[in-house]
């Protein structure tokens, strides 16, 4: 979140604590053993009132060679009197976190959701981020609304997204690859994030 972490009335606070780690350990459901030994994991962090009242968000660390991770997010920020649309995406490539912010400086050049898909492209000075989503069956999950777990939020763990990533100075692609199992929510009045 950058400053904004700092900011005492933010309905909605968001940490990253890990994008890349292996897992170790397993869970019993209704008798049946699920080892997810050396998985990959992701771990992030939500605190506050409420989620924002349109958002999207998607993470995925499976793609075609390990050390890799991705995660984005738009949101509809409410701020003072107004509002802003926000972004965050991190891309996590073999030890190298690459960055595209509202707060250092990346601009969100499109912002699009429909029943089939999401796209984003934001671009920083270096690079051009291109994602292409493409949404699949998701289930209902509990979210927070002025403080009480009353909505209704939808994700899907099955999507998969295109990440295409291209150096500005060079003119060539760095990175491109697709994610599946793709965890992926789209929520609220969408149309109000959408550029």
């Amino acid at each position: 979140m950058g400053p904004y972490a700092f900011v005492p009335f933010m309905e909605c606070y968001h940490g990253i604590v890990s994008m890349d780690h292996n897992i170790l350990g397993q869970i019993d459901i209704n008798g049946e053993m699920i080892d997810f030994t050396n998985g990959k994991g992701y771990i992030e962090k939500d605190w506050g009132r409420s989620f924002p009242s349109a958002y999207f968000w998607m993470q995925s660390n499976h793609f075609s060679i390990p050390g890799i991770s991705f995660k984005a997010s738009v949101a509809k920020i409410p701020w003072i009197r107004n509002s802003f649309v926000g972004f965050i995406a991190g891309a996590w490539i073999q030890d190298r976190l690459l960055q595209f912010t509202t707060y250092n400086g990346s601009l969100l050049k499109k912002s699009f959701a429909d029943k089939n898909k999401v796209e984003i492209i934001i671009e920083n000075k270096k690079y051009l981020l291109e994602i292409l989503a493409q949404r699949d069956f998701a289930t209902a999950l509990a979210s927070p609304i002025g403080g009480l777990m009353d909505g209704r939020i939808e994700e899907s763990m099955t999507a998969k997204m295109e990440i295409k990533i291209y150096d500005k100075k060079s003119r060539t692609t760095i990175f491109h690859d697709t994610g599946r199992n793709t965890s992926l929510e789209v929520a609220g009045k969408i149309e109000e994030i959408m550029i």
